[in-house]
């Protein structure tokens, strides 16, 4: 909901390249660009605004990333975190989107992240 956006670039293109580097070697941006992903069937002004944010924060920030040391330690760990109705409050409270949970995991070995993911949940617990 909102204002029209005021810019005519390409909104789904550039989410979906954001996508790729959360996916494979930026995780830090993952979750706020799903955020704006959910919205690329009808983006609005608040939203358009949100992508340049992380565009810029990715700008900002060129040097970070999936950085890989040499190391000794060969331990495999799982990190694994759940909210409960994290948007509610936060969102439309109309929008059944916004009562749904969000799990999010990561796995690492030696320190280094292997496979990291975050979903929103398909069913509302009721």
């Amino acid at each position: 909901y909102g204002p029209p956006r005021k810019e005519d670039w390409n909104y789904a293109s550039v989410v979906g390249m954001m996508i790729y580097l959360g996916s494979n070697s930026r995780m830090d941006i993952a979750f706020a660009v799903h955020q704006c992903a959910r919205f690329t069937h009808f983006p609005r002004l608040v939203h358009e605004q949100a992508v340049k944010r992380i565009a810029r924060y990715l700008k900002g920030t060129r040097e970070k990333g999936l950085i890989l040391k040499p190391t000794n330690n060969f331990q495999l760990e799982l990190f694994a975190d759940a909210d409960f109705a994290g948007l509610w409050g936060a969102e439309e409270s109309d929008d059944p989107m916004s009562v749904k949970s969000r799990t999010g995991f990561v796995i690492t070995l030696g320190e280094a992240p292997l496979l990291w993911g975050s979903k929103l949940q398909t069913e509302i617990a009721t």
